[in-house]
């Protein structure tokens, strides 16, 4: 099978449970690192501008989309995604996709032939602008859902240069693990192994790889040397700012990406609970933490039931909350399509039965760290209200960084077009 009909299967899956990483993962995993990284292009990049190419697709056609059989409209996909995005040339990829096609159908191969032809004198810019709406009209060119747009219009200024932000394929960063080893000794490693890197401007455990590289032939992949991690991410754990000797809580802690940093941050010598409700995501969490090379409690429990840990114990709880997840769209496209207002204020429910929960095990004068990986106002601001209202105490943050996401009183907002990191919200709190 080639990569261009493993794309189009992949993306047949896709449309089936609007997932792309699993289908992904099941059909590209006896590849080799070039040509699955091509098919990440093709699949990401696709699901990534879906809106705007269909919209091509069907001026260039004269017929809609979603009338097509899944493998010829998936395959009119990638190949206007090539055309409009990528530098492969142009009758190569028309030639390419054809053959994919011509497997499946040859009748279908002669109707892709012509459309791809058109696509590629196609000017999808000057198209757009021919749409009177305008809130529409940005919702194709960068390929949102328009009640996205219409909302991230209100809530920020700049929203023109989110959408761009939330469509740039992010950096790929590593946070290095100081119970193993130290940023110095593990730079003169990849200075070795001949691996562009630059530290991250001011998280120095945080170095971004430069080009592609494959993550297993990075010195110390096997080791638990680092950890691959967005500097957003890192921050709730950085913010919560955990001390040696203290009793920590991590919840919805899986796959460990957090608590992996807090061990690190305190060099294993914190008392460090980690627990989830999801259980196969709980073995991942358990092999991350081995990997580290961390002591960790880990529990399968669902805190807002009956709970197993101690009240008024822990001195400082990290809630990185179950989210809609909108502010890491750019590492995961397809979260342009699974989501809805309805899902918002379903998580917002489950956000604050976890600030409730969370309040009864934080020990008086303990801290506590929420953060949602999301750009919405439900699961962001207005559950920092709740939190007041429950008894939490909006408190400053120990740890500032100027600019870096507009620091006011006890929370902080930081976006991939002002930060070059995922879309995160952070609120810190004393009982």
């Amino acid at each position: 099978m080639s990569t261009r009909e493993t794309a189009v299967r992949i993306l047949c899956n896709f449309e089936k449970d609007l997932k792309l990483k699993p289908h992904f993962e099941s059909l590209t995993n006896h590849l080799n690192f070039r040509d699955r990284s091509f098919v990440r292009e093709l699949t990401s990049g696709s699901v990534r501008f879906l809106k705007l190419l269909d919209f091509s697709i069907e001026k260039a056609s004269g017929k809609k989309q979603k009338k097509q059989k899944p493998f010829i409209r998936n395959a009119l996909r990638i190949l206007a995604y090539q055309l409009f995005f990528m530098s492969v040339p142009a009758y190569a990829t028309l030639y390419e996709t054809v053959e994919a096609v011509k497997k499946v159908s040859r009748k279908s191969a002669g109707f892709v032939n012509a459309v791809g032809k058109k696509l590629i004198s196609f000017n999808y810019r000057r198209e757009i602008e021919k749409i009177p709406d305008e809130i529409e009209r940005t919702a194709t060119l960068f390929s949102f859902e328009t009640w996205m747009v219409e909302r991230w219009k209100r809530f920020y200024p700049d929203y023109i240069n989110l959408l761009e932000g939330l469509n740039r394929t992010p950096p790929l960063f590593l946070r290095i693990n100081r119970t193993k080893t130290s940023p110095e000794n593990f730079a003169k490693l990849l200075e070795k192994a001949n691996i562009e890197f630059k530290p991250h401007p001011f998280l120095p455990d945080m170095f971004r790889i430069k080009g592609r590289v494959e993550i297993t032939s990075i010195p110390g992949y096997r080791e638990g040397f680092f950890y691959i991690q967005d500097p957003a991410s890192f921050l709730s754990a950085v913010l919560l700012n955990p001390q040696q000797n203290e009793k920590i809580l991590d919840i919805a802690a899986a796959p460990g990406g957090k608590t992996t940093a807090i061990g690190s941050l305190t060099k294993g010598k914190a008392e460090i609970t980690a627990v989830d409700i999801d259980e196969e995501r709980l073995k991942l969490l358990k092999e991350n933490v081995q990997k580290a090379g961390l002591k960790c409690k880990i529990l399968l429990e669902d805190i807002t039931k009956r709970t197993s840990l101690p009240e008024n114990y822990f001195d400082r709880i990290l809630l990185d909350a179950p989210c809609s997840a909108t502010g890491v769209i750019r590492r995961h496209p397809e979260g342009k399509w699974n989501k809805s207002l309805k899902l918002i204020k379903h998580n917002q429910k489950i956000q604050r039965a976890l600030l409730k929960s969370a309040y009864k095990l934080l020990k008086p004068g303990g801290y506590l760290l929420y953060s949602v990986c999301s750009l919405e106002r439900e699961e962001g601001e207005e559950n920092v209200e709740y939190a007041v209202s429950i008894g939490f105490k909006p408190v400053q943050f120990d740890i500032k960084f100027g600019d870096v996401g507009k620091n006011r009183k006890n929370t902080m907002r930081v976006f991939p077009h002002r930060d070059n990191m995922d879309g995160f919200f952070y609120a810190i709190f004393r009982k």
